[in-house]
């Protein structure tokens, strides 16, 4: 039997829902992506998918067509493997690999050493500029030159940046992100620090509101409150800024939550939506549809990372 069948099958029987200790997960919708597209600053490239998985023991990803964005992942500890054709080859720490969009490919982690990576799916009309038509697997320094720490923190920065939401301001600069980070990879002695994420305004101070009570059905008051400002000012310098209303930007933290439960607990959709404190199961799948353009049980099921 073919070793990748072998691999392939016993990561299957071993595959755990509930994913990675400490791992992170941003897939953004597909109407937020459609933004994108049309965006003068974001559509010659941005974000889709991307995510932290640390010690990924078992991660097994096979595509027979290939994904419809590019995939870079980067390596900081242990190995594991990429295979596209008859070409395969062994990745291990400071080291990383970009599979152009559409092209078939299996990648999993070493079984007694599996790997820590940072993935991101990544597409748009000026996507192709930063990886060769050809597989291979690049090697980073180590030295104290390297500079590989602040490579990670823009990782984080861009995740940060999603996971407090959608709003126009937060893709775009998640998009000028990506081509700092792209750009850390392909010129590689040109790399500068990356500048610290900073929270210090009304509308981030809001969102943070947002994030410590996303279990709770918070009102608009309650936001207002929390920033000193009447109900009316709040919204139009929230709506302003992000170009969705504050209730709205609140739902979108909601259900990014919720994926993250779909993804990496075993919770019941029933038990997301009680702990989320949506009305009832029924109300969190229609809302839930309506943002991520599927069901909360066919998101679930999606391969992803």
């Amino acid at each position: 039997m073919d070793y990748l069948l072998i691999i392939a099958e016993k990561l299957v029987m071993l595959r755990k829902r509930e994913g990675f200790k400490d791992q992170k997960a941003v897939v953004l919708p597909q109407i937020v992506q459609n933004e994108m597209r049309t965006s003068l600053l974001t559509r010659l490239l941005f974000v889709t998918d991307i995510g932290f998985y640390p010690t990924a023991q078992y991660h097994y990803r096979k595509r027979d067509s290939g994904c419809e964005q590019n995939i870079l992942i980067y390596c900081i500890d242990g190995c594991g493997t990429i295979e596209t054709g008859s070409w395969r080859k062994k990745v291990g720490k400071n080291q990383f690999f970009i599979i152009p969009a559409s092209s078939p490919h299996a990648y999993w982690a070493d079984e007694t050493e599996p790997w820590t990576i940072y993935w991101v799916h990544f597409t748009g009309e000026n996507s192709e500029s930063f990886f060769s038509k050809d597989f291979q697997v690049y090697d980073l320094s180590s030295d104290e030159n390297s500079r590989n720490d602040r490579r990670t923190r823009l990782f984080d920065e861009i995740i940060q940046t999603l996971m407090m939401g959608y709003s126009a301001e937060n893709l775009e600069y998640s998009s000028v992100c990506l081509w700092y980070l792209l750009g850390s990879f392909k010129y590689i002695t040109q790399f500068e620090r990356i500048r610290s994420f900073r929270q210090n305004d009304i509308i981030e101070k809001s969102i943070i509101y947002m994030q410590n009570h996303i279990d709770k059905r918070i009102s608009l008051a309650d936001m207002a409150g929390h920033c000193g400002l009447s109900v009316s000012q709040f919204s139009l310098i929230f709506k302003r800024k992000t170009m969705r209303t504050p209730m709205e930007y609140f739902n979108d933290l909601r259900i990014q939550n919720a994926c993250r439960l779909l993804d990496f607990s075993t919770l019941s959709i029933k038990e997301i939506s009680s702990q989320l404190d949506f009305e009832d199961q029924f109300y969190f799948s229609r809302v839930f549809k309506k943002t991520m353009s599927v069901s909360p049980l066919n998101y679930r099921q999606r391969k992803k990372g």
